[in-house]
């Protein structure tokens, strides 16, 4: 990713001093400060930060993933069998679960705008180049509700619906379109 000359884009560290940061989320701004180093030492995540001279902008954490066809996710058996379906090759339908990466966090500084975007960007390069060792079909994530609109416009689209009443809504994106796109970039 290309920034500003004062901004930059890094992987946390133990050594890393978190600068100042304030979402619009409480939960997501004590994640960063409280929980985000302890996760990567723990091997549960791990946290992508871009911030400037001043201040984090925005960060991101990350962990594998599996997304399961598992029927109880699903509103309908019918459902779960149209997603398979649409997924893989006809002789291959016996699979079950495919490979991800899922986003636990993503959160935008109040104040600032766009970084949201450049990191779904930038995991969705990260992912498809993943794929040169070890495949990655999606990218998944828990949305909160104030979030559904912005991941829609990023193209993820809903697991299912039975989840429509929750605080958060499984959400996925596949990867498969971008395929060529993202390898003629680099």
């Amino acid at each position: 990713m290309e920034f500003a000359e004062d901004v930059v884009f890094f992987r946390l560290t133990e050594e890393t001093i978190i600068k100042p940061f304030l979402s619009k989320d409480k939960d997501l701004n004590e994640f960063l400060f409280q929980e985000a180093k302890h996760y990567q030492k723990k091997l549960l995540a791990t946290t992508h930060i871009i911030e400037n001279r001043s201040k984090t902008l925005a960060y991101i954490s990350v962990f594998n993933d599996t997304r399961f066809a598992d029927e109880s996710k699903f509103v309908s058996k019918n459902q779960a069998r149209k997603f398979v379906l649409s997924q893989l090759p006809s002789q291959k339908r016996h699979i079950k679960s495919f490979p991800a990466i899922k986003i636990g966090r993503l959160a935008v500084c109040q104040e600032e705008k766009g970084f949201g975007k450049l990191l779904i960007g930038w995991i969705m390069d990260y992912a498809i180049h993943c794929n040169d060792t070890s495949a990655c079909k999606f990218i998944t994530v828990d949305a909160y509700k104030v979030s559904l609109g912005f991941y829609e416009k990023m193209n993820f689209v809903y697991l299912s619906d039975k989840d429509i009443n929750q605080d958060t809504r499984q959400m996925y994106l596949d990867l498969t379109p971008y395929l060529n796109t993202f390898k003629k970039i680099v």
